[in-house]
Parts: C-alpha cells; structure tokens; sequence
C-alpha cells in the first residue's frame, strides 16, 4: 500500500482547490478613444495586431487563457489586441474577469463579433475600445440566468442590479452607449425606438451600426485587419497551456469535494486497510458543507479532521470490535510452523527450491540453513515466507 503518495496526492487536490484565481491586477493608465473608424494617423500607428480568441463557454479557464493571452501581447510587440468573440455567454465571474483583464491592458483593443456575443460575451465586447461585427451577427441578451430542469431562470434582482451597473459602467470607460448596455440586462429599461419594458435588448450588426454601438462591419478578420490597416503577429487559441488549478476553478467547490470523494472511494477499491476510505467520506462531508455556502476554510479543516478521526477509529476501537478473539486463532498457514514433512523434491543449497510434504499438503520449500536436503528426507517447518516455506532437517 503506497499510502506516503496517495497522501500527497490528497494534499495537491486540497491545494488546488484552495487556490484562489484573483491576480494583483496591474494599475495601468488606459488610453481613452471615441474614433468610430480608424484615421490614416491610426492605420500607420497601429501596425502590429495580436489575436485572442474567444469562442464557446465563458468559463475560469478560458478567462485565464484570454489574461495570459494580453499579458503576452503587452509584453510583446503587438499594438493592437483583436478579440474576435463567438459564444452564447457562460459564468458571470469568468466574464469580469475578462471584462478586467481588457480596461487594464495598455493597449487599443477591438472587439470582433463574428456571428455573436450573447450574455457574458456582450459584457467581453463591451470592455473593448471598438466593436466591429460580422454581418448578421448578434449582440446583447445579458441578463444573469441560472439553469434549472425547467429551463433557464433570471436570477434576482441583487445579481441583476449588480450586473446592470457593471455593464453600464463598461460602457462608459469605453465610449459606448450606456443606455444599450443596460437594457441588454434589465427588461425594465425603456428606450424609445429601440426597446420596450419587459423585453431585453438584442441588436444585429446593422441595428449596432445604427445605434453607434459597432464601429464598423467586416466580413471577416482579413478585411478588418485591411481596414484597420494592421497586420497580425500573433494569434492565441484553444490550445494553450493547462493547469490543475484553472481545470478545478471551472467546476463549484461542492462538486470538486465531490469528485474527489468519488475518486477516494474509487481508489479504495486496490488499496487495502480501508485507509482511502476514510478520506472519501471527508471529502463527501466537505462537499455538502460547500453546497451549504460554508466558507472554504471550515470546508477544508472539516475534511481534514473528520477523515483523520476516521481513521484512527478504524485502526482502534473499530479493528477491536471486528476483531475481538481473534489474535490467538492460528490460521491454516501458520499452523504448519513446527509441523514435520518430509521432502518428495530434493532441496539444494543456495537456498535453490524444492518441494515438502506437510500434513497432506505439498509445498515449495527452501533450507534455512542453505544446506542440501536430499528427497525421502524428514524435516521441520521453520517459517513461512509467501508462498514457501523455511524448513531444516531432522
């Protein structure tokens, strides 16, 4: 039983999920930009183009792609940040992230919706300094949602208020129409011409166009870097590096304490001792003290102490009930030590195997003198080690 690495195997999986995903974010001075179309000055200021893509679930790790994808154009030679955008949405706190990531950044930013950003993607768009989209793509519908069995629900009206104000708020240190951003979220937003009460705001790319919300079409990322007059460098998409913590960050903490407890449980089943066990039941215990909302620091400690108390149960008072009675029963195997045979395959020396019979059983045996026993020889079981036993001559 390899139980030193199966424990620091547990320690790695507690520590990803202790780990926290927030970054000291840089304070860095944004340059501010209200031009709808690039000027000659711009096409020749900014040259060098990098590319991040965004595309499918907004989750942690596609947040953690997208913030290393800007910290290497920063770091590098690009002028420019493309963010070319096509997703439904996804988690709330990966597309702040993001929306962060995009303020912070010290460098002119283009959003290119190619076909849609929905949800969270709209909140991503947004946090650029221009919006360009494809034609016939679609922006907005952001309010928050949670899934249920019966279908997406609005959440409150705490999570909506907050997200309202963030997307406005996005909107305003970009230039952007404020009063679009916000009637993307709150179906009580009126905005004459535009959106009813009880309806959320979803424009098309000429609708954007007219409402001064999208700085211009292009059919694709070629004529936009023609238009724009940049050249493209570098290109970040899906594959990029990965790591325990980003993979941990997009599952809830209730259903990381649950997988590794099913994992735990998993595992017991080729170990022996009942020793993974123990530590199932911990990581199952955690995991419905994360569902309550108990904070990560009681989760972690519960796990710990119940899985240790578990475990010195079952080596103590639990292995005593089970086993009351039972020390001084002689198995089958150890009732042969003492026991004389005789020898029906010669054993030699350089304790080399030959075979013993002992009370009807037949047996490979070995000298523990390493002295040759010849067959027809009488001797007496000494030890037994594994699947042999030690035998020396009468």
């Amino acid at each position: 039983m390899k139980q030193p690495t199966l424990c620091i195997c547990l320690l790695l999986s507690i520590t990803a999920l202790a780990s926290s995903s927030a970054e000291p974010r840089q304070d860095t001075t944004r340059k501010a930009d209200t031009e709808q179309a690039p000027s000659a000055a711009d096409q020749e200021a900014f040259a060098t183009a990098h590319l991040i893509v965004v595309e499918g679930d907004v989750n942690s790790r596609l947040a953690g792609r997208v913030r290393r994808g800007l910290e290497n154009a920063a770091a590098g030679a690009a002028q420019v940040v493309i963010v070319e955008i096509d997703t439904f949405g996804g988690r709330l706190d990966a597309a702040v992230e993001i929306r962060d990531a995009l303020l912070n950044v010290d460098l002119r930013t283009i959003a290119f919706i190619n076909k849609r950003a929905i949800s969270a993607g709209a909140l991503i768009a947004l946090a650029a300094d221009e919006i360009v989209m494809t034609p016939g793509a679609t922006i907005g519908a952001a309010t928050p949602v949670r899934f249920t069995s019966e279908g997406p629900i609005p959440l409150g009206e705490k999570t909506i208020s907050y997200f309202r104000k963030e997307m406005k708020a996005t909107a305003e240190s970009r230039n952007h129409p404020t009063a679009l951003a916000e009637a993307m979220v709150d179906p009580d937003v009126v905005i004459p011409g535009v959106i009813e009460k009880g309806k959320l705001l979803t424009l098309t790319t000429q609708e954007a166009l007219a409402l001064k919300l999208a700085a211009a079409q292009s059919n694709d990322l070629e004529q936009l870097l023609r238009t724009y007059g940049l050249e493209l460098i570098t290109k970040d998409r899906a594959a990029q590096r990965w790591d325990v913590g980003s993979w941990f960050k997009q599952f809830r903490r209730w259903q990381v304490w649950l997988i590794l407890g099913l994992v735990l449980a998993a595992a017991e089943i080729f170990v022996s001792g009942f020793f993974l066990l123990w530590f199932a039941v911990g990581a199952l215990l955690a995991s419905l003290l994360a569902w309550l909302q108990v904070p990560s620091a009681v989760q972690i400690g519960a796990f710990l102490v119940s899985s240790f108390l578990l475990l010195v149960f079952s080596r103590t008072v639990l292995h005593s009930v089970l086993f009351r009675g039972q020390a001084n029963v002689a198995t089958n195997v150890d009732a042969l030590e003492g026991r004389n045979g005789i020898v029906v395959k010669s054993i030699e020396g350089g304790f080399k195997p030959g075979t013993v019979k002992v009370g009807g059983e037949v047996w490979s045996a070995v000298c523990s003198d390493d002295i040759e026993i010849t067959k027809g020889s009488r001797i007496e079981v000494v030890e037994i080690v594994g699947n042999k036993v030690k035998v020396k001559p009468l």
